[in-house]
Formats: C-alpha cells, structure tokens, sequence
C-alpha cells in the first residue's frame, strides 16, 4: 500500500501512519516548513518507518509537487483542521479511488467543529477525566496520547476496510472520525451505569466503584494492584491468611463487600506490608491463580523479563547510539514483530514510490459497510474481545458469538443488589440473561449462537462453522482453546484460509504465559502507574481497564492487518496478540525519553510534557472543574490578557520552562481565578480567542452533550428484553454516514440457532431439535 500522512503533529494521523509502515506500507509523511520542532522520542516512536518530506501546501506555488505525491497514493491520512481542509481542499489534490481519512478532535460538522482541544481537554470533555484521582481532590487526566492512539488505531482500521472493498469514489468523500467520539465510545460500563441506574460513576482513588477488592495499595517496596471478580474471592482469602471469610455471608457477595471497602483494604494492606512485589506476584499468579499486578517503574518495564523473553522491545536507532522501542502488541505466529527503522528526511526530488499501486478489479457496492460479506466466529468475553468483534460488526461484518450456554448467568437473578448485571431500573426481571445493559451495548450487530463446546458434538459443528468463516477471535487463557482441541493447527485443518486471533493476557510465550490478566491487574504492570497520579508516593491507577479498550481496538486492527496479507497471498494466518503489550505500547514515547535522559519522569497532577500551564481546574459549583492546555507562549498570553490577572509580567511565569518549574504555583494562581466562573461558559470563551479547553464532564453531561446530539452520535434500538436503550455509536463517518440504518440491536441468548445451523450449516429442522434435546445447544440458561 502507499500511505501519505499529512500532518505537523506526532498525534492521531502520525499513529495511523506507524501502524502503516510498521505492517509493510511505504508512507511517505508530508510535513510544512513550518511546524514546530518534534522531540527525539516523539520522533523516533511516531515516526519509525516512514520518509518525510517538506511540502508547503499553504503556498500554490508547491502544489503541484503536493498533487505528485497525493495523485499516486492509496491512502491518504490528515489531522489537518476542518478550517484547513476547506480553505485548501487538501483531498481536491488526490486522485478519485484513494482512500482519504479525515482525523480531527471533534468531526468536520457540529458545534464543538472548529474547537482547538488536546488530549488533556479532550479526555476531559469525553468523561475520562472526572473518574481519575481522589474525591474532593483535582480529577487526574491520563499520561500520554491516549485519545489521539485510539482514534489513529480507528483510521487504521476503516482505511485498510474501505481499501480492501475497493470502493470508487470521487474527491470529495471522506472517512471522517473524531477523536472525542473515539473516547466516548470507549467506556466500559460509565454510561451503562447511568442509562440503566441513574448512577453516576466517579472518582474513588485507587479503589473501584462497584467492585471490592479492585484496588492499588502499598506493599514493602512499592504498590500492588488487585482486580478480584466474584470467583477469585475464594483463593485471595485464603491468600490474605482469612480463609474463614471465603463464604462468610458477610464477604462471599460483591455486594458485601463493597459495604466493607475500608475494611478488606486494610486486611490487604495489612497482609501484604511486609512482603515485596516480587514475592506477591509470584505467590499471588502461582499459588493461587488470582489477577494480581505490580506497579513498575519505566526501567523496571524495560527490563521486565517477561517483555525481554518475548523480545518485545525492538532496538532502533537514535544517530550513533541503539535505543529500546516498544514493538508491535500483536504478530503472527512464527515470525517476529516486524523491525523499527527510524524516520528518513529527504529532499522531494529524491524521494519515489517504491511499491506498485493497487488496483481492484471487483469494487464493493456498500459504501457503509465495508467488511460486508465477511464472516467471523466471535468466541470473547468481557469487554475487550466484544469490543473488537463489535467495531468489525458496525462496518458491515457478520458476526456470530459462539457463547458459553451459561455465560450469561443463571436462569433466575433473586438479588440486583451489587447492580453488577447493569440492569433496566435495576430490575433483572423474568429473563435477565436478555437484560444485561453491558452486554447489550457490546453486542450489536451481531449472531448469537449458545453452544456447549465441550461436548465433542458440539466442537465439530463449531469446526464445521470455521470451513465457512473468515476469521476466529477469542480472548482465553493461553491454554484454553487447545484443551478443547481447537487451537490453530485444528482450525487450519479445516480452513486453510481461517485468520486465527489470540488475545490472552500476557501472550502465548514468555513467564507469564500461564498468568491471570484483567485490565486494573494488568496496568501498573505497564507503567502507566508511575505517571499518573498526585506524586511519586501517591500513584493512580486509570481505575478505567485503559488496557481493555487498547487490546480491543488493537485485535481490531490485528484483524485487518491479517486480511490485507490474505488479500496478497491468499494465505491465513494465527495472529498473537498481547493486552499486556497494548499497554505499553500507549507509553512508548515515554520509554524512549527515559533512556534519552537516563532518568524516571517525575511524577506531578497533570503535567504535560510540553504543554504549560496544563491541567485541571476548580470551577463555580461542586465537583465542577475545567481542563485548560497552552501549547505557545502565544496562547499564554492569550490567556493572560483574558484573565487579566497581570501573569504576563511574572517572571516565574514568562517562559515555558518557567511555568513547568512553578507548575504548583502556576496552577494555584488559575484555579483561584476560576473557582468562581461557570465552567460552561468559561471554556466557550476561552475556545472564542483559540485557547484549547474543556469542560470536565460526568457521565449525565457527556450522554446529552449538545455536539454528539447534533450530530447524531448516539444508536437508539428497541432490545429484545431490556426495551428501548439508547448506546455509544461509531466515531467513524463513511462519506457522511455512520450506517445506522443497517444496524440490529444485540442478540438474545442463542437466538440465531435456525440462521446459523439451518442457514448456513444446511441443518433439517429435525437435527436442530435433536442439538436441543441433546443439550448441545440451548437459547436460555441451563436449570
């Protein structure tokens, strides 16, 4: 494929850009002569792979070098402004059956269009901000370009769709997506939790809301995390040397326990004080196979073992001097993630594509539905495999869940009171395996098909299912789908075409093969943890399974990547991917920096790494904050002017290295300005004169948001049990449309037996019954 990136940032566009070249693309960057000067590890992390060019595209007289390049691209990405695409008409430049994505903070349409944002503000106004740090404390925005990898991660994933289908198309049309969709989307159950209880999640530490223990506390040497689901109460009892209370009616229940929070966090605390991290993950994941996690420094995550056995870390160079970068998170079996070459600078006259363009002889006819026609067995769980599975089915995909008959629970829920099934007005009702909120919202759009795959009836029809599908995701253990005698090698046996995605925790190689992983037990391990939080002896976890919705949209991504070499060789393929892997990679910048400066980062709320003032701030109101970031002594003074506060003239505050050296003070001085002010109005007022801010928002507030309403964000849908439920929808627009009108509302419990077994395995109605009586396949719970 050849890939242009047009950008002066190292954000979404340059995220996409790496997926690119990183999986064999040749993209060729096109940077103006203007644009601020990029950092080393921005550079070396964003930029691996690709050849850049300066191309001034404001000055007529270098457009037709610019057509030159864009004339002859398959695919061109910006995160160019909305202003800026208009007044130059940047795709007017490409040729008609390229693939052109617009990336921008809010969508090329709706209120918020022309807003200037950042992640800090982004992040903020999409919900994320209000549910990090302490109550009654300044809310912690995340560390790093979250938002901007997500939505690069979607532009990836649409491009290589709508590439794929081979769909002509005239300049004109774009593939729009916005960055706050992407985050808004991304919540695990922060909506579910308001749209089916009126309960509004919030921020609670290190300690989860709605599950006990979920938490981070200190231990000898540092900070442990723990995410204990009902099931892994029994052996974390026992484990804390309180084994009595394993089925103590006063503990046994989440709902309980969460009315012992302080309680069971001092009984950890106390267990764990005297023992070392080492010592506690060891016993923790060996002994008594419970999701237990270690917070680790940057140094301690580059020398991980289990990273360094997998060979992770790929060697890139930096002049001179070889420098660790995070590889890929998925790579198929066999082979080693591909290498990091660091970014090329040419002159335009020596620079020439080098890969043939591709020409589709059969173009697809539905533009919305790219990935129409393809078949995927789903067989995930929880969140992140459902994720993934659920974006492959809003562009066009079928998708059959192969669930568990049980997965959803029992027949019969006689207590709600741990609100754990996400429930209409908490009412589980006569059907409750139809009823839970979260897994309504992750499984649009898809089959569902209850099957007990454990009996060997019951693998074969599975098997039969694979000879006509396209791809099988799962997201077990690393041991489970060989211990049914499903793993690849059977799969291929029957379809040597089947694309085969592993997402277990840890990967399927390495010492913590064999590991439990859930996304708060797998996050300190990444070392997020030792960026986020008040100071180095108060660190935070996301307390949002940030690793979840990483590995979701990466085994997304995994999909395609495998689909486009299918396309080439006709080949399938096992891709590997692991969420451990996801998450660092989110931090990769970070990890190359400190081996730039031989140095942990320094731990502060909010702080940016080139941004200042950046942070969070007290607003008129309770709990009502406003996240602010300046990028240029410019906006500085724009923000000066505006408060009137005479900071212009401190000297502590004249540079951007001052304002980073006084950032308590620098903070201070803002939030005693706007403790008084409406946060509403004061970011409108600030976005009037170009100041990048936003309102932090709670989930109430960003549901009924005024752009995503306007701009028609939000899927509506009649369920089949839980009645008329409204859910997060695609931040990504196919030429306008985001191909609502083609969606269905999740299935129930093996609703799509007669589909899947009459319709596509060819099955009489008489063997269907006889799957029933059998047990093999159920459409409700089994008694």
């Amino acid at each position: 494929m050849r890939v242009v990136e047009i950008s002066d940032s190292e954000n979404a566009a340059a995220y996409a850009g790496k997926l690119f070249a990183r999986w064999g693309a040749e993209v060729i960057k096109i940077e103006t002569p203007h644009r601020q000067q990029v950092t080393v590890a921005d550079d070396l992390y964003l930029n691996a792979g690709k050849r850049h060019i300066n191309i001034d595209y404001f000055d007529s007289s270098d457009h037709d070098l610019f057509s030159s390049i864009l004339s002859e691209a398959d695919i061109i990405l910006t995160d160019l402004s909305p202003k800026i695409l208009d007044e130059y008409r940047i795709f007017e430049f490409a040729n008609n059956n390229s693939v052109k994505v617009s990336i921008t903070p809010f969508g090329l349409s709706g209120p918020y269009r022309d807003y200037e944002a950042t992640e800090t503000t982004i992040l903020a106004q999409g919900g994320y901000t209000f549910l990090s740090g302490d109550i009654g404390r300044t809310p912690l925005t995340l560390p790093g370009r979250y938002p901007y990898y997500q939505a690069g991660t979607f532009a990836y994933i649409a491009a290589i769709a709508q590439y794929l289908s081979g769909i002509v198309i005239s300049e004109e049309e774009t593939i729009e997506i916005s960055v706050f969709e992407t985050v808004v989307g991304l919540h695990q159950f922060t909506d579910v939790m308001w749209s089916q209880h009126k309960d509004i999640r919030s921020r609670h530490g290190n300690q989860w809301q709605n599950l006990c223990p979920t938490t981070m506390v200190r231990c000898a040497d540092g900070w442990i995390g723990v995410n204990i689901l009902p099931r892994f109460w029994e052996p974390f009892a026992f484990m804390l040397g309180i084994g009595e209370k394993a089925h103590d009616a006063a503990y046994a229940e989440n709902s309980e326990r969460m009315k012992r929070v302080d309680e069971i966090t001092s009984i950890i605390e106390d267990a764990f004080s005297d023992l070392d991290r080492a010592t506690l993950f060891k016993i923790g994941q060996e002994t008594w196979r419970v999701p237990i996690g270690i917070q680790q420094s940057l140094q301690e995550v580059l020398s991980d073992e289990h990273l360094v056995f997998r060979n992770f870390w790929k060697k890139i160079n930096n002049g001179d001097t070889e420098i660790l970068t995070a590889g890929s998170p998925f790579k198929f079996a066999g082979e080693e993630a591909p290498k990091e070459n660091p970014p090329q600078r040419y002159r335009f006259e020596d620079i020439k594509w080098e890969i043939q363009k591709n020409e589709f002889a059969n173009a697809s006819i539905n533009r919305m539905q790219p990935l129409k026609g393809l078949r995927v067995l789903d067989l995930t769980r929880i969140w992140s495999g459902p994720l993934a599975t659920r974006i492959l089915g809003d562009m066009g995909a079928e998708i059959i869940k192969i669930e568990a008959q049980d997965g959803r629970g029992p027949r019969k829920v006689t207590s709600s009171g741990d609100k754990s099934g996400y429930y209409p007005d908490n009412n589980p009702g006569d059907i409750p395996w139809n009823r839970q909120g979260l897994n309504n919202k992750l499984n649009r759009n898809k089959k569902s098909l209850a099957i007990n795959l454990k009996a060997e009836r019951g693998r074969e029809i599975f098997l039969e299912l694979v000879e006509k599908s396209d791809v099988v995701i799962e997201n077990f253990s690393a041991r489970a789908m060989p211990s049914l005698g499903l793993d690849y090698a059977q799969l291929k046996k029957r379809n040597p075409q089947i694309i085969y995605v592993a997402m277990p925790a840890f990967g399927l190689s390495g010492p913590y093969r064999e590991y439990i992983g859930l996304g708060p037990s797998i996050e300190p391990l990444t070392g997020v943890c030792a960026l986020l939080g008040y100071s180095s002896e108060e660190p935070r976890m996301s307390v949002q399974a940030l690793t979840d919705a990483m590995s979701g949209t990466a085994a997304t991504a995994a999909v395609m990547t495998a689909l486009e070499r299918r396309y080439r060789t006709n080949e399938g393929s096992f891709v590997e991917l692991s969420q451990h892997e996801c998450g660092v990679g989110y931090f990769g910048e970070y990890f190359i920096d400190s081996q730039l400066n031989q140095s942990e980062p320094q731990m502060a709320p909010n702080q940016h790494n080139d941004f200042a003032p950046n942070g969070v701030y007290r607003c008129l109101g309770k709990d009502e904050w406003i996240a602010i970031s300046i990028r240029s002594d410019s906006e500085w003074y724009e923000l000066c002017t505006f408060a009137g506060k005479n900071w212009e003239n401190d000297e502590r505050f004249n540079s951007s290295i001052n304002r980073k050296i006084n950032k308590k003070l620098l903070d201070e001085s803002i939030e005693n300005w706007t403790k008084d002010l409406d946060k509403v109005e004061l970011m409108k007022q600030l976005q009037k004169i170009s100041i990048p801010a936003g309102v932090v928002n709670s989930s109430p507030e960003w549901l009924t948001d005024e752009h995503l309403l306007q701009r028609g964000y939000f899927f509506g849908v009649e369920e089949m049990d839980a009645g008329y439920q409204s859910y997060d929808g695609s931040p990504v627009k196919f030429y306008n449309d985001r191909g609502y009108d083609s969606w269905v509302r999740s299935p129930g419990l093996g609703e799509h037996y007669a589909q899947v077994l009459g319709g596509i395995l060819e099955y009489s109605s008489f063997d269907i019954a006889e799957l029933f009586e059998q047990g093999i396949i159920v459409d409700s719970p089994p008694v």
